[in-house]
Parts: structure tokens; sequence; C-alpha cells
């Protein structure tokens, strides 16, 4: 029983951590696009480290901050798992960091996915109270996303980024669709997007394939193949592959050539020692 809970504890972890990771991947390349879904109006006009090294003895690292257009400092926390208190003091601890290192105001935002519903936003603690602004992923309707984006392919409407940017974020959003339905659709909905720069599509199509890598099983993986192979991500890895066998051919190649060298060296070394025996026994030496 222990090894069982020690395994669904570490492949729950995993999970966790590739949610952190998409959505760390996506606030760097889409911010302008991500920050209106969360309701922050403002722009954001530069990136604030992460680390922090406080007085040399701790190292705290925050998910993800921004400079907004006010001068204000807007810190993302990226929750996978309810960790009550704790999890408030630790951020409590970061924007605390942040205000005194930077002298400006900090804002912090988590970004609660899995099955979280309800989190502590808030904790008072003697005469001070701390409190973030919550933002619920499962509260967003995964089928109404991709309802909404089918119905602009079908009526020709160009997608915009921001219009994919949500997308390998359907998993941990709300609704009755399977994880399978929605990895499916959001594959075919990148393919419609011609008018979006190609890398930005390779990044967001990575993002959901990462996502589909820890979401859905085996079986599910194989039947989402055909899908991944018309993206722009699954180009790449049929050229990656055949690279690969382009190259291995080359090795092969190469091992080849070596052995027919070498055996006409052998050759040749017999010949000319054959013609020497020959010289001998003619006296033509």
């Amino acid at each position: 029983m222990t090894e069982k809970s020690d395994f669904n504890s570490k492949e729950s972890d995993t999970v966790n951590q590739t949610e952190d990771a998409v959505m760390k991947v996506m606030m760097e390349f889409f911010t302008e696009e991500m920050l209106p879904l969360f309701g922050i109006t403002q722009k954001a006009i530069a990136f604030i480290p992460t680390e922090d090294v406080h007085i040399e003895l701790m190292k705290g690292y925050q998910d993800f901050n921004l400079e907004m257009e006010d001068g204000s400092i807007a810190h993302f926390e990226f929750q996978s798992t309810n960790g009550g208190v704790k999890d408030l003091r630790r951020f409590k601890a970061y924007e605390g960091n942040l205000n005194y290192k930077l002298q400006k105001p900090v804002t912090t935002y988590v970004l609660f996915s899995g099955k979280i519903k309800c989190p502590m936003t808030q904790i008072t603690e003697g005469i001070n109270s701390y409190r973030i602004k919550p933002i619920i992923m499962r509260e967003r309707d995964a089928d109404l996303l991709l309802a909404k984006l089918q119905a602009k392919v079908s009526k020709n409407i160009p997608l915009t980024r921001r219009d994919l940017s949500e997308l390998p974020m359907l998993p941990i959003f709300g609704g009755e669709s399977s994880q399978l339905e929605r990895i499916q659709a959001a594959f075919e909905i990148t393919t419609e997007a011609d008018q979006i720069p190609q890398e930005d599509i390779e990044k967001i199509e990575a993002a959901i394939y990462a996502m589909a890598t820890k979401f859905l099983n085996h079986n599910e993986l194989e039947q989402i193949k055909g899908g991944v192979k018309m993206t722009y991500l699954g180009q790449l890895l049929v050229e990656d592959g055949r690279k690969e066998g382009r190259e291995e051919g080359r090795k092969e190649g190469r091992k080849e050539e070596q052995k027919n060298t070498e055996r006409e060296r052998l050759r040749a070394d017999k010949a000319e020692q054959e013609l020497q025996e020959l010289k001998k026994r003619f006296g033509l030496e």
C-alpha cells in the first residue's frame, strides 16, 4: 500500500510540475494575450527576475513577475495543490521581499488548477492581514472555449494569438468533455491558424503536447498521433526523425565504406605478397 501511495504521489507531483511549467512558458511568450484573460487590464512593460536570495540563507523561487505600466509589480504563482496557510505565508514572504527590494507595490495573483475550487485566499496574523487574488482555472469552461473557436474557424474568421493562448490550459479548465476530446480539438484548431507566426504555433502545440503526455493514458496518446502529424509540431518531429534516419544512414554508409576499404586493403596486401613470392620463385628480383 505504501509503495502504491508513493507512486501516486510522485505521479501527481510530475503532473503538477508539468502544469506549472506549461503556465510559465505560456506567460513568457504570450503575456500580452493572457493578462486580459485573468482580468488584468494593464500592460506589462518588463520581466522581473524570479530568483531572490534573502540574507544569503534562504533562496526563494517565484513563478513569474511582471512590471506593470503603472510601476507596480504583478507577481504570479501557479498552484496545482492547495497548501492553505503555509502557501499564503510563502507568498507573503515573496511579496514582502519584492516590495522591499524594488520599493514598489506588489500584487500576488495565484492561478489554481487541478480540482481546486475554494482555496484559502487571506490570512490574519497578529494585527496584519494578507490576501492574494485567486484565479480559479476550473471556473473556465473548456467546452465553451472550443465551441467559440470552432465557430470562428467555420466562419473563416482568422484566429488570433489570444485565441490560441488558452488551448494548452484546456485540460485544467472545467467542462463536460473528456481530456482526449479537448486535446484532439486543440490540435485541430492550431492547424487552422494560418495567420499566426509558425514559431508561436510551434510553442503552443508543444505546450499542448506536454499537457497531453500527463493527462492522457497510452491508448489515448496513440489516438491523437494522427492529429499531431498534421500540425507544425508533427512536421518538426517527422523531420527530426528523417534527419536522425539520414544521419544513421550516413553512419552506416561510413561503416560500410570503411569495411569495403579494409577489404580492398587486405586484398591488395595479399596480391602484393603473392607477387613477391612469384618474383622470388622465378628469380625476377
